[in-house]
């Protein structure tokens, strides 16, 4: 199935969302973020061009300038290989109050961009591994259109050709039953998306609805999942004007 099978992918986006996709606001912006535990730790343990931090630059697979992305992804969400990263729009916080002060970087405890940090390093001539002592967490922004039906093909993987095919073990059976009216191959992909706690251990995602994964900074969450015994996470979430600053909305 490729992605001019818009009408399905529209039905099956209502179905997980518990409503049409018109129903949502059309104005707003919708983003896709992704975090998983110590993947700030393994970035900053690296060594890396800061400058592509700097400059903000978005990446795409297999992320040649920016190579140490491919190892924090893979693993972690059914389809991270085909995300585009925006580097700069990404986001980073220190683990608690005062860490980053103890690093002499006060601006990491409320948060900073992946282009604000990266102008950071190359000014100063920090290496990577000073912020780790910080203890930080970072959300990768994926990179799409701003749109929900954007946002929730990059969620999904559904961006070009379905790879998977065949019935899917594991399912809620909420969701099992919903999504039962969608063509098989649809059906059998976005179950992925909806296995059972038990059986996202090894693989898939569990589906966690409108609820907050654990945003490091505070938004509508729209849908969200998590992977393996909540290791890691994926959320789209609607943006007003003005919201996330610095993020470019």
């Amino acid at each position: 199935m490729t992605r001019d099978h818009d009408g399905p992918l529209a039905e099956g986006f209502a179905i997980l969302l518990g409503r049409p996709l018109e129903d949502f606001e059309q104005d707003a912006t919708y983003a896709v973020v992704h975090s998983g535990d110590d993947a700030a730790d393994e970035l900053f343990r690296r060594s890396f061009d800061v400058g592509v931090l700097a400059r903000g630059e978005i990446v795409h697979p297999p992320y040649p300038s920016f190579p140490v992305l491919g190892d924090l992804l893979v693993g972690w969400a059914p389809d991270p290989p085909l995300w585009s990263i925006d580097l700069g729009r990404s986001f980073v916080r220190a683990g608690d109050p005062g860490d980053g002060a103890e690093i002499g970087l006060p601006e990491l405890d409320t948060g900073m961009t992946g282009a604000e940090i990266g102008r950071v390093l190359a000014e100063r001539g920090w290496r990577p591994k000073r912020l780790r002592r910080a203890y930080p967490e970072i959300e990768f922004r994926v990179h799409t259109d701003g749109t929900l039906v954007g946002a929730m093909r990059a969620a999904t993987g559904t961006m070009g050709t379905i790879g998977h095919t065949g019935p899917v073990p594991g399912v809620e059976p909420e969701w099992e039953r919903a999504l039962a009216a969608l063509p098989a191959e649809l059906r059998d992909h976005l179950s992925v998306f909806c296995r059972d706690e038990n059986s996202v251990r090894s693989s898939g995602a569990f589906y966690l609805g409108a609820e907050d994964p654990g945003l490091l900074r505070p938004a509508p969450v729209v849908a969200a999942w998590h992977y393996g015994e909540s290791q890691a996470w994926t959320a789209v979430v609607r943006l007003e004007a003005g919201e996330w600053p610095g993020a470019g909305e």
